[in-house]
């Protein structure tokens, strides 16, 4: 017993040790210099930097009845606004484009708030004459909600990437 408890703790010893003696040849000479390395000279790079940063991720149109009325619920998702090339745009159409993102949005708003007001009515009303929700149905009404939410982002940056490309490259800017 006593010996495998020895080799146990012989061979954490040696797994601990090189750690340690890093740490210690480390400690006296500070800390190592970085050895310089010549930039690459521009026959060397074989690609060129690409940054995105404004770009839309997922843009795929959800299903046709994620919008539709469901369950009866007389709520219907508003459409979303048509994407915009703002490097072929004018002025007054990223504008309007800003201002159908702003209506959009709010219709987004109604439209998510009906949904969830027809949740909590067939949730408290289960005593009444209307069937109460099933789980699955307060699942797929919650979906559309996020849905919702997550089309009101995608406009939003539609409409940042339309007025980036226009700053870019349909303005009179230098």
């Amino acid at each position: 017993m006593l010996t495998k408890m020895a080799l146990a703790a012989a061979g954490l010893a040696l797994a601990a040790a090189p750690g340690i003696f890093h740490v210690v040849n480390a400690a006296p000479g500070g800390l190592p210099q970085p050895s310089f390395v010549p930039a690459a000279s521009k026959s060397d790079q074989r690609f060129a930097p690409v940054c995105r940063g404004d770009e839309i991720l997922d843009s795929r149109p959800d299903p046709r009845w994620v919008g539709e009325s469901f369950n009866n619920d007389h709520c219907r998702a508003p459409r979303l606004p048509p994407v915009l090339n703002g490097a072929a745009a004018t002025r007054e159409q990223v504008v309007a484009a800003m201002e159908e993102l702003k209506r959009y949005a709010v219709a987004a708003d109604t439209f998510q708030q009906c949904v969830s007001d027809f949740v909590h009515a067939r949730k408290t009303h289960t005593a009444s004459v209307e069937t109460p929700l099933s789980p699955s149905e307060v699942i797929i009404e919650n979906h559309r909600i996020l849905v919702s939410q997550r089309s009101k982002e995608t406009a939003a940056a539609q409409v940042r990437v339309a007025i980036n490309a226009f700053n870019r490259y349909g303005s009179d800017c230098e």
